[in-house]
């Protein structure tokens, strides 16, 4: 057998075993809706008050670092700072626009402007527009996780929203 018919051979051999344990590497498109998915499912906790639920979307080691405060490591000092705006239950608005997914082996980032505003819950009125920059990063069962939550004021994000934010 030559060197080519024997590639082949084990090709085909690999092939048949990956499908047969039910290994399949993810397309890249199954990746980036699975990382839409979780920053919409970050803007459903946001928007209802879910301390739980947004910390459940956080790796254990995550660091966030919001404009004009301290960034924060660790789930407990995040939770923590989200805890008071989240408690006061405002109305809140968190709208999103994507402008960018890479993903990479077991990273991705993904790059959007976001305009919020909250009002009511005894809190000051507020409205925050600007850019956010996210990384996930696979847990160990899969599910992508924020691991690095950076946002900035920007000059060119302001309100109003276009009507492509949601």
């Amino acid at each position: 057998m030559n060197k080519s018919c024997a590639l082949s051979v084990l090709i085909t051999v690999g092939l048949l075993l990956i499908s047969r344990v039910g290994i399949a590497a993810p397309r890249p498109s199954d990746d980036e809706a699975a990382i839409r998915a979780a920053a919409r499912e970050w803007i459903v906790h946001f928007e209802a008050g879910d301390l739980d639920g947004l910390m459940a979307l956080y790796m254990p080691d995550a660091r966030v670092a919001l404009h004009g405060q301290s960034m924060r490591v660790g789930k407990g000092a995040i939770a923590a700072g989200f805890a008071p705006a989240l408690a006061a239950k405002p109305a809140v608005e968190f709208l999103l626009d994507i402008e960018e997914i890479q993903v990479s082996g077991g990273h991705a980032f993904l790059m959007s402007k976001y305009w919020y505003t909250s009002h009511g819950g005894g809190m000051p009125d507020l409205r925050d527009a600007g850019r956010s920059l996210l990384e996930y990063q696979r847990d160990t069962a899969g599910q992508w996780k924020i691991l690095v939550d950076i946002d900035q004021a920007t000059p060119d994000v302001a309100f109003p929203p276009p009507p492509t934010a949601r």
